[in-house]
């Protein structure tokens, strides 16, 4: 006899032997024994937990010849004396059982031909005549509506078992017309106790370890967790271990696993990319780590949020020591913020080019995360910030907040707009923009020279603060124009002591190496000469780094030259000409004194 593989060879036999769903195996014998069979169900839930194994064995109860009356207990195909009716729908080739696939007959015609037309013809030999159709949501539109009627009022002896792994694309007048069964994934315990019969029946040395290892690659549906299982035994030649069920499944295992947690932990993207290196050197499926990952973030999560759960970490992949240690280092943010990036770089590996690339860059930005801070420590820095300076708000932190907002906007200072002065050198505005006296110059001993005006503040506070300001580059910085703060700083550059107005002008054009009658419109009314800035030409005139304009012809006046001639007089004269490179200003008007 040719190799039967285990997912076939132990297909339950019985109402008990099917594992993970009794609820629906108990309300199904009931109905048998209390004779209130209906005459549709619909089988839904996830691939290989059930369905059609339960669907078989409803058929073999209802048409077991060992009893009178439907029987709960059917034959076995290991019996001694089984039925024919029983051997006959284990094999799938019952005369009286059809069983066909929805999605290879789909079209109405198929429906017709194997269901309406045959539907009024008695069972050739059992007691019911049973359809069974798997995979029912593939049926097309006009296939269900056939189906309508036949299904709520099939003539006597008839029931209809449909299994569908979409139950939402089943229409509902079909849901309507049937008894509903939800089968639910299998617990990855019954799976291990399942596969430990299976391999001492079967003579198979393999640990417990790999056993749970095997349970958990099947995620709930026992068919592929036995096809596994076919697939190791083929893959090793003695003993199986964890390590055997990693390799042959291409599954990352938990140290593997548990390397890339603690990469994060400690910040270490080197380990992430050594991970993605041994990953791909072992031949494991990038994706399949990423569902591996996911799978242990949300353990981690589970423990921080419910605590040590027998119940809500009955599969988790990794040991509650584990769990427990590599949770100390997340809180509940970290993980989710976390699990919506693997997320993310598992759904990208799909149409990925590269998908190491993808994978590596997508650990990396893991540890990056741990680098962000939460807003909750920001919050706690700032107000411990206020409480050292003695400035935090009685009220709530939103409150203070609104509070200041609407001081802000009422205590708004209004500038008046700058109109351009008639001046010989560029000025201040007449009015200060701000009351506040101008800070007090603090001169070095040693020169006498001014200091920096950041000298000039006792500056030593910073070191007491109780949380440190972050550096910020002037790369990071970005300026935008806005023409209040602009002209306020303009009003302090004013008041910072290198640039204040000069009260003889004369004299400055004087310092500059040559005494004219010359005077400069200071822009007042009345003409006088009263205010010049900036500021540190009389020290050191002759030693300006700033280059003087071209030389051009100084004209010759005449006795009453124009104000034209006077001021192209002004712009050519050498003297003036060193005063305005030096003070980067700009001749606007010039006016001749006496006859000088």
């Amino acid at each position: 006899m040719s190799y039967q593989v285990i997912a076939r060879k132990w297909r339950p036999q019985a109402f008990g032997e099917v594992t993970g769903q009794e609820h629906i195996t108990q309300t199904l014998r009931n109905a048998i024994e209390f004779d209130r069979l209906h005459h549709a169900y619909l089988f839904a839930g996830a691939r290989g937990v059930g369905k059609t194994t339960t669907a078989r064995l409803l058929a073999k109860a209802l048409n077991c010849h060992k009893t009178e009356k439907p029987n709960i207990n059917p034959c076995k195909s290991t019996d001694p004396d089984p039925c024919p009716s029983c051997v006959e729908i284990s094999e799938s080739r019952s005369i009286d059982v059809l069983e066909f696939d929805a999605a290879s007959n789909t079209q109405v015609e198929k429906i017709r031909e194997i269901i309406l037309e045959g539907i009024q013809i008695a069972p050739a030999r059992d007691r019911f005549k049973i359809f069974i159709i798997d995979e029912v949501h593939q049926l097309s539109g006009h296939s269900f509506n056939a189906l309508l009627k036949t299904v709520e009022e099939p003539p006597p002896g008839v029931v209809f078992i449909m299994a569908t792994t979409e139950l939402h694309k089943v229409p509902e007048t079909i849901t309507s017309r049937c008894q509903e069964f939800i089968f639910r994934t299998i617990p990855q315990q019954k799976i291990f106790e399942r596969l430990k019969v299976i391999g001492g029946a079967e003579g198979i040395d393999v640990s417990e370890n790999a056993l749970r290892e095997l349970a958990r690659s099947g995620e709930g549906s026992m068919r592929d967790a036995q096809s596994n299982f076919d697939q190791v035994i083929s893959f090793s030649t003695a003993r199986i271990e964890v390590a055997d069920v990693t390799r042959a499944l291409g599954m990352a295992g938990r140290d593997v696993l548990v390397k890339s947690i603690k990469a994060i932990a400690e910040h270490d993207a080197r380990s992430q990319i050594e991970v993605v290196e041994q990953l791909i050197s072992e031949g494991h499926d990038l994706r399949n780590f990423c569902r591996d990952l996911l799978s242990v973030i949300r353990d981690l999560m589970v423990f921080k949020v419910a605590g040590n759960s027998d119940i809500l970490l009955e599969g988790a992949m990794l040991e509650p020591e584990q769990v427990t240690a590599l949770a100390a280092h997340f809180s509940e943010s970290d993980l989710l913020r976390f699990f919506n990036s693997v997320a993310q770089t598992e759904s990208s590996q799909k149409d990925a080019t590269q998908p190491r690339y993808t994978l590596e860059l997508g650990l990396v930005r893991l540890v990056e995360m741990r680098r962000l801070t939460p807003i909750d420590k920001i919050i706690e820095r700032l107000a411990a910030l206020e409480k050292a300076f003695g400035t935090a708000p009685e009220t709530p932190l939103s409150q203070a907040a609104a509070a200041a907002e609407k001081k802000t906007l009422n205590s708004e200072i209004s500038v008046p707009p700058v109109e351009s002065p008639e001046v010989f050198i560029n000025t201040v505005p007449e009015e200060p923009f701000f009351a506040e006296p101008p800070p007090e110059v603090v001169y070095d001993e040693t020169d006498g020279e001014p200091l920096p005006a950041e000298s000039r503040y006792d500056l030593s506070f910073l070191d007491k603060l109780p949380v440190r300001l972050a550096d910020i580059s002037t790369e990071r910085l970005e300026h935008h124009d806005h023409e209040r703060l602009d002209n306020a700083y303009e009003e302090l550059l004013y008041r910072s002591g290198d640039q204040r107005p000069l009260e003889n002008v004369v004299g400055l054009i004087a310092a500059f190496g040559e005494e004219k009658a010359f005077s400069v419109s200071a822009g007042a009314s009345n003409g006088s000469n009263e205010r010049l800035s900036p500021s540190k030409v009389l020290d050191t005139p002759t030693t300006s780094t700033v280059e003087p304009a071209p030389d051009i012809p100084v004209p010759t006046l005449g006795e009453n030259p124009t104000d034209d001639e006077l001021k192209a007089y002004a712009e050519a004269h050498p003297i003036i000409k060193r005063v305005a490179a030096a003070l980067h200003a700009q001749v606007i008007s010039a006016r001749k004194i006496g006859n000088s």
